[in-house]
């Protein structure tokens, strides 16, 4: 029993000081560049003066859910000053996205990008499966978190808009 206690404590000595420096609300959100599912490539810097609703997924249910409410968004808001997007932040291949993103009940048709060196996962410290966060129009985060609805989502993005 000593010996789980005296692991469990170096374990969280070890990991306190990454979970520390983790983005938070009200910080300039760390850029990065991701590949879409056709091969396109974009970066939270190029999207500077929109509000993003950025996922942050795994291959998940949780995460489908999420990207379903995401969906939801898109379509009660249609403005061309949000930008919601997906990425999928476990290196995962774009053949096992692709068959993933197959399996939705719906359709989605917000973008889905690819991190195959995990950048984002890393400069986020991901800790929630799936993480969604919101970046103002000068790149703030202004909301981080794990999984929320379209209908807490839809309010507070109309008012950032």
């Amino acid at each position: 029993m000593k010996k789980i206690l005296l692991y469990a404590f170096t374990l969280l000595l070890i990991t306190l000081p990454a979970y520390a420096s983790s983005p938070k609300q009200g910080e300039k959100a760390p850029d990065f560049s991701v590949v879409s599912m056709d091969g396109g490539e974009v970066s939270l810097s190029s999207l500077k003066g929109k509000v993003v609703l950025m996922g942050m997924f795994h291959i998940c249910v949780p995460c489908m859910n999420q990207a379903m409410e995401f969906q939801k968004v898109r379509n009660q808001i249609p403005s061309d000053n949000l930008v919601v997007m997906g990425i999928n932040t476990n290196g995962d291949t774009k053949k096992n996205v692709k068959e993933y993103l197959s399996q939705f009940p719906k359709k989605i048709d917000f973008p889905y990008y690819l991190d195959p060196p995990m950048s984002v996962h890393k400069a986020y410290i991901q800790r929630d499966m799936p993480t969604v966060l919101i970046i103002d129009k000068d790149g703030i985060i202004r909301a981080r978190g794990p999984s929320v609805g379209a209908g807490q989502l839809v309010p507070y993005l109309k008012k950032m808009l």
